[in-house]
């Protein structure tokens, strides 16, 4: 089991107000406690890369007022690190000594340095010995898994990756992946997943949150809600004589892909609808401790996605539908089965005669 540290990194500040997200010039360093530090190397160009997780436990209403866990992710580049050194307490105006190293000019890992302690057996040594050889060596493989040491899943499931700036009111509240019984010659099938998210703030276009106000209306006489569905599909090609070998997943994002035209949307995008329903598939760029897992990252306020991550300087709600205490509901319900859920009568009219 890896042993919590505290992590600090130095960013800019953002303000959200009236619903408008914006980055400022101000700079601060924020600082996390019960963090686990991890190592990986990126595949497109081999940079080690630190992956820092926490969660915090919480009750959840939507859950059935259950307990569920809330967990956290953020990578960073690491090209060098400084030597480990005992930091004074006023030498950086906190309450206590701490045993600390920098990665970089952004990020530090750190723990209390407590007296009597074998600086040795600091998980903070530990992590600066790990570090230090590896950007000696480069042992670690260069590829595109996410390596977590969780409980598995055998099902073809994604891991979505989201904003956590953006969990003030678009966190995602669902989880569905339903097979559709279709088939293509070569064997390939689709598997549709489906988000649905508390609310779809928008950002950039919420005019001091009054579009917010009039758009949630708009939602609520038509689709009978006021959460965002948002929905993407997964082409999982088989081993023709091992049906149990995956030997490719691709992902269709119908309207909903933040990388368009041929540009990368972040969090202050908000009405981003990119891909046309004849695109062509993407490649998946991560997976999550196998090949049965994609990675999606959830780029725009409007939930537009990608396989890649465009807010990279943003702390992500790290959702895994399987996992134990999870905040999410995972289910197998297709999309019809959910908008018909939702649908009032007027939608009811309005799907009509948009089939007509």
């Amino acid at each position: 089991m890896q042993r919590e540290v505290w992590f600090s990194h130095r960013e800019n500040i953002y303000e959200v107000e009236n619903s408008e997200f914006r980055w400022t010039d101000k700079k601060k360093i924020w600082n996390w406690d019960h963090c686990t530090v991890s190592l990986a190397r990126s595949y497109k160009d081999n940079t080690l890369i630190g992956v820092v997780r926490s969660s915090s436990n919480t009750n959840s209403k939507y859950m059935g007022d259950m307990p569920v866990n809330v967990r956290y992710m953020l990578g960073f580049a690491i090209k060098n690190v400084s030597e480990l050194k005992i930091e004074k307490a006023g030498e950086w105006q906190g309450p206590e000594d701490r045993l600390i190293f920098q990665a970089g000019s952004n990020y530090w890992i750190w723990d209390w340095a407590k007296e009597g302690t074998n600086i040795n057996e600091s998980p903070v040594y530990e992590l600066h010995e790990s570090i230090s050889k590896e950007l000696a060596t480069q042992l670690i493989a260069s590829d595109n898994i996410f390596k977590v040491d969780l409980e598995t899943e055998p099902g073809i499931v994604p891991v979505i990756y989201q904003p956590a700036v953006d969990s003030l009111k678009n966190f995602i509240r669902e989880i569905h992946c339903a097979r559709l019984p279709e088939e293509s010659n070569d064997g390939s099938y689709i598997i549709e997943v489906t988000l649905i998210f508390n609310n779809e703030e928008l950002r950039r276009h919420s005019y001091k949150g009054f579009l917010n106000k009039i758009y949630e209306r708009i939602r609520k006489e038509l689709n009978g809600r006021t959460v965002d569905v948002e929905s993407f599909r997964m082409v999982v090609r088989q081993d023709k004589n091992d049906p149990s070998v995956i030997e490719d997943v691709s992902l269709l994002f119908e309207g909903i892909y933040s990388d368009y035209p041929n540009k990368p949307h972040s969090i202050e995008d908000d009405d981003i609808h990119g891909d046309k329903k004849d695109a062509k598939p993407h490649s998946v760029i991560y997976y999550f401790q196998d090949r049965r897992h994609p990675v999606i990252f959830i780029n725009t306020s409007n939930h537009a996605m990608a396989a890649d991550d465009n807010n990279r300087h943003l702390w992500k709600w790290e959702y895994i539908p399987w996992v134990k205490n999870k905040p999410v509901i995972f289910d197998n319900k297709s999309r019809k089965d959910i908008d018909e859920k939702f649908k009032t009568f007027l939608g009811r009219i309005v799907s009509y005669f948009q089939a007509s």
